[in-house]
């Protein structure tokens, strides 16, 4: 699921000052937010409708951004009261009048963090988390909207001190990562563990969280990343290696030109004219298969050539055939091998090893976001009602 876009919010043009009404609909979209972090996390805690996503992926977000909105419409989760206490305590603003603000201190006023310190404190812990950027979007939109409540403008800094809701904040999101973060990271390296070294089952499993990370940033399905990383390296058994040895974990097989990074050089074969030709290459070099899964995102989102390629959906057919009219490769078998992997029993007998660990584990994972939200919830509250 990607967080939705923030509301309009109609504060832009308010007066420099703090109002109980304005700081009271903040609360309530902070706490809307949260509950759409909150779906999110425990979408991510299952595997999924079906071991093959497809077309359904869209209709499925918009399904669960409407499940966020009603979890807050009415009373809500009980979060916005409490938000919109403590920020009213630390604007300082008095149940039966609202005075400006002291606005020569955008960072705190009279000593206490500013009101904006609560969403900093969260989209600090999504950059650090290194998440999606669906959800960075929400999150800056309600760090505007607190600076807008203060009178600041937009992005103008916080205070170093932290008040009390920061910590809980911190807390709050925390406590859900937890207990549902990366769930299928933490699946398939346990189906991992159950193949034999060196086993192209072992393979799939090891990357089969990084592909679907990838997969749902490009839209397409990850099996046919998984099985184009096979194809480049022989189930893992042929990947490049630095001068020292060690795995230079480019599982795509692209090459170093124009690549400022570390680099390392392999054996390869080319097609020139319907005629394999063996030939020496520099390939570029990650420190992890995360950086290659996402240099690979990043390369075809970024080049206009594979356009066609990022609109084939969940058809892996079509993806691979269009990343092959696109000159990824210059086998002219090559979007037939990925086809035929990625419809294999090989990729098939790993992805139901990891769905039938996914779902001995994914009650406890959404019980355990379930305590943690609850245990954040009622310090927030007790820390209000003090």
């Amino acid at each position: 699921m990607r967080i939705g876009e923030p509301l309009p919010m109609d504060l832009a043009a308010a007066p420099q000052k703090a109002d109980p009404a304005r700081i009271d609909h903040v609360a309530r979209q902070l706490e809307g937010q949260f509950a759409q972090m909150l779906v999110k996390s425990m979408r991510d805690a299952s595997f999924g409708d079906s071991l093959f996503p497809g077309e359904n992926q869209t209709f499925r977000d918009l399904y669960d951004q409407r499940l966020a909105k009603a979890l807050t419409e009415g009373k809500g989760l009980g979060l916005a009261p409490m938000i919109a206490r403590q920020l009213s305590r630390q604007s300082g603003v008095a149940e039966a009048a609202a005075p400006a603000l002291d606005t020569r201190l955008p960072a705190s006023v009279d000593g206490r963090a500013g009101p904006t310190r609560a969403a900093a404190a969260a989209l600090a812990y999504a950059r650090a988390r290194g998440g999606p950027a669906d959800g960075m979007d929400g999150l800056a939109g309600l760090d505007r909207a607190l600076d807008l409540i203060a009178g600041r403008g937009d992005g103008e800094g916080t205070g170093a001190s932290a008040s009390p809701l920061d910590a809980l904040v911190q807390r709050l999101m925390a406590g859900v990562d937890g207990a549902v973060a990366s769930p299928t990271a933490r699946a398939a390296a346990t189906a991992e563990a159950g193949f034999a070294p060196h086993s192209p089952e072992r393979f799939v499993a090891g990357i089969w969280h990084h592909a679907q990370s990838a997969a749902r940033e490009l839209g397409v399905d990850a099996r046919a990343l998984v099985a184009q990383a096979a194809l480049e390296t022989g189930w893992g058994r042929r990947q490049i290696q630095r001068q020292g040895g060690d795995s230079a974990h480019n599982l795509f097989g692209i090459k170093a030109a124009g690549w400022k990074g570390e680099r390392a050089t392999a054996g390869t074969h080319e097609y020139v004219d319907g005629v394999r030709v063996s030939e020496k290459a520099e390939f570029r070099a990650y420190a992890s298969p995360a950086e290659s899964f996402a240099d690979y995102v990043r390369m075809l989102k970024n080049n206009p050539r594979y356009r066609q390629a990022l609109q084939s959906g969940g058809d892996v057919k079509r993806f691979a055939q269009a990343l092959q009219n696109a000159g990824y490769a210059t086998d002219p078998s090559y979007a037939a091998k990925i086809t035929a992997i990625a419809n294999g029993p090989t990729i098939g007998r790993a992805v139901q090893a990891i769905a039938g660990v996914a779902a001995r584990t994914g009650a406890d994972l959404a019980a355990g976001a379930g305590a943690a939200v609850a245990s954040a919830a009622g310090a927030l509250g007790a820390a209000n009602r003090r």
